[in-house]
């Protein structure tokens, strides 16, 4: 890994210099950060113009600046090629349980070595669950510290906002790294050599906190415990730029590298940019600081240029990339709904869609319709949602395509599996209930190779 750059004192002294709008906060759900508790009443929702700069606490957390990510000798490789012989799973602090993991652990290969992210207070809780379940053998348990505190001050990155929203918790106790079960979302996986892997994380999850009081100056991000990750074959590498993995997708076209990146990703690092830098950065920018810190030949814009449906919010709910520059789409079939607001959410998720075939087929690709009724949809279940390998026993390629029990239609089903068996992959149907938490397995599972 090579050696980070030093930091100076300009680093330290880059601001957030937004000012907020003065006007009252009604209410905010802990839920996005804590997913358990509710504020309300919280005052004014403002952000003090050149006073807060970015913790810097931590051997390899470093402050955001202007320099560029160093790109190493590495390059990305689409999750289709990987072999499934490593992932990551994850459990946030405020999990019941891996229930919704362990639906798809049970389907992985049985050579597939599992690294399972726990708060360290859980441990002996989930080794013991582990240690019945099949894979249990073959799991690793990486644990991290949520870091509780109490009367913190948030800086709130909310995908509907265009700055960042500060907020004071009083007397909820709230956790720093509070971490997330949706492992797909917390990076993307970039490989180097001689087999080393790199993570390439976010600066954000979901909120900066206040490391002491109310009056602290200096903010933590709340993914840095993902540094724990890091081994002798994987390398963490934080980027300036705020982006959710399932919202990236990359593949091989035509001999070039390319980025698929949902806009969501590229407001995020807007406001981000603003926040710390001052300065707003055009779409073209950000697009520019994505290709390079990812390595890729080229980034694109999936979809529309405004915020993502609330039903489509991730790119892994909208395709799925496969060899031969061929892509499985999901297309909504079934009337559009006559009340609101669904009728509305369909619309905008067929117009997102149109748009994104229509980018697709101008690049050459090859689309592969992926049947989803618009009850499914509205359920968060989206069949797109699977995960391609080569399986490394066999050689054959195979697909985890999910499927959903109480609410399947038989024949879409049938249909959808018959699509990727005739582009020669076995399908393996997963049982999952990850849509109640509007996710799917995509979205729980991050392959490293």
């Amino acid at each position: 890994m090579p050696p980070k750059p030093p930091r100076t004192e300009e680093n330290r002294q880059r601001r957030i210099a937004r000012t907020g709008s003065g006007q009252a906060f009604v209410f905010l759900v802990v839920g996005i950060v804590l997913s358990v508790s509710v504020l309300s009443s919280i005052g004014e929702n403002r952000i003090a113009q050149s006073h807060i700069v970015l913790e810097e606490s931590g051997s390899s957390d470093e402050s955001l600046s202007h320099r560029e990510a160093p790109v190493c000798d590495r390059a990305m490789v689409p999750e289709y090629d990987r072999q499934m012989r490593r992932v990551v799973v994850s459990l946030s602090s405020s999990d019941a349980n891996p229930e919704l993991q362990d639906e798809v652990l049970r389907h992985l290969p049985n050579y597939t070595q599992i690294v399972f992210l726990v708060p360290g207070k859980r441990l002996l809780e989930i080794e013991g669950w582990i240690a019945t379940k099949p894979y249990g053998s073959r799991t690793n348990l990486v644990t991290y510290d949520p870091q509780y505190r109490r009367s913190a001050r948030l800086y709130l990155l909310l995908p509907d906002e265009d700055q960042l929203v500060a907020v004071d918790t009083e007397d909820f106790s709230v956790g720093t790294q509070h971490g997330t079960i949706w492992a797909q979302d917390l990076f993307e996986v970039a490989f180097g050599s001689p087999d080393r892997s790199w993570l390439l994380t976010s600066c954000v999850h979901k909120c900066f906190q206040g490391m002491r009081n109310h009056s602290d100056l200096h903010v933590a991000s709340d993914n840095t415990y993902l540094d724990r990750l890091e081994d002798a074959s994987t390398a963490v590498q934080r980027l300036d730029l705020a982006f959710k993995g399932g919202n990236v997708l990359c593949d091989v076209h035509s001999g070039e590298t390319i980025a698929f990146c949902g806009y969501d990703s590229i407001r995020s690092t807007r406001t981000i940019w603003s926040a710390f830098h001052g300065e707003t950065l055009s779409d073209q920018q950000i697009a520019e600081r994505f290709q390079k810190a990812l390595g890729v030949d080229r980034v694109i814009l999936a979809g529309p240029a405004k915020p993502q449906p609330k039903f489509l919010y991730h790119l892994d709910q909208a395709m799925l990339f496969l060899p031969d520059s061929t892509v499985a789409v999901s297309r909504v079939v079934g009337e559009t709904p006559r009340l609101e607001p669904d009728a509305s959410q369909i619309r905008t998720i067929r117009i997102f869609l149109a748009n994104l075939r229509t980018s697709l087929d101008e690049l050459g690709y090859s689309v592969i319709d992926m049947e989803t009724p618009v009850e499914n949809v509205l359920r968060h279940q989206h069949y797109v949602n699977g995960i391609p390998y080569v399986d490394s026993a066999t050689r054959r390629r195979t697909v985890l395509m999910p499927v959903f029990p109480s609410s399947d239609n038989a024949e879409v089903v049938a249909r959808n599996t018959e699509r990727f068996e005739q582009l020669g992959y076995h399908v393996r149907h997963v049982p999952t209930s990850a849509y109640r938490l509007t996710g799917g397995i995509h979205c729980l599972v991050n392959v490293l190779e």
